[in-house]
């Protein structure tokens, strides 16, 4: 957690240089395909699809403290899709990521400029209703993102592989790793 802490405090000090290149980037999102890696409690240990849609709303702060590359702070919410456990479906965890973006563009100079991204930072829970009755609370966990995408203009495509690992503490203790590759649109604003 210190080294999260230490990225933030760096990306920071480096947005602080960088003058006149604020904006806000808002993005929704699409699990295009998932899989719960691994969801082990002493009663059970399962792998399975997750049924249902899931899907995300983000809002990004960046800066571009040097040409091409671009620095930021985000946070959003990502719904979860539902998971098989003991032959009963379940809605897990949503999940608010707080993270640190680095962002590289290449054709700078392009109308059409691709890039790619990384996001790291924390999987914060938000427990849904059926599991709060069965008295499973979750615990701030990792989330990372990589993928690439176009901007044109202010718009925003992106595909990214992304993580998330929570912690669950009750009925069903144990961890909840979550992947799945994610289609994004989005649109960027000067502040």
């Amino acid at each position: 957690m210190k080294k999260l802490y230490l990225l933030v405090f760096f990306i920071y000090s480096v947005l602080s240089l960088a003058e006149d290149s604020d904006k806000i980037e808002f993005r929704i999102g699409g699990n295009l395909i998932g899989k719960y890696k691994t969801i082990s409690t002493a009663n059970f240990k399962n792998d399975s699809e997750p049924k249902g849609v899931g899907y995300e709303f983000i809002v990004e702060i960046v800066h571009e403290p040097i040409p091409s590359l671009i620095t930021g702070l985000g946070i959003g919410y990502q719904r979860e899709s539902e998971v098989e456990v003991d032959g009963k479906n379940y809605n897990t965890i949503d999940t608010i990521p707080i993270y640190a973006v680095v962002k590289y563009r290449f054709n700078e100079q392009g109308i059409y400029k691709p890039y790619v991204k990384l996001n790291l930072g924390m999987s914060v829970p938000y427990t849904r209703s059926d599991l709060d009755r069965t008295n499973v609370t979750g615990k701030t966990g990792i989330y990372y993102s990589l993928g690439g995408g176009i901007e044109y203009k202010n718009m925003i495509v992106d595909l990214s592989y992304q993580y998330n690992e929570n912690k669950l503490d009750g009925k069903y203790d144990g961890n909840i790793k979550f992947s799945r590759l994610t289609l994004g649109i989005g649109y960027r604003l000067d502040i």
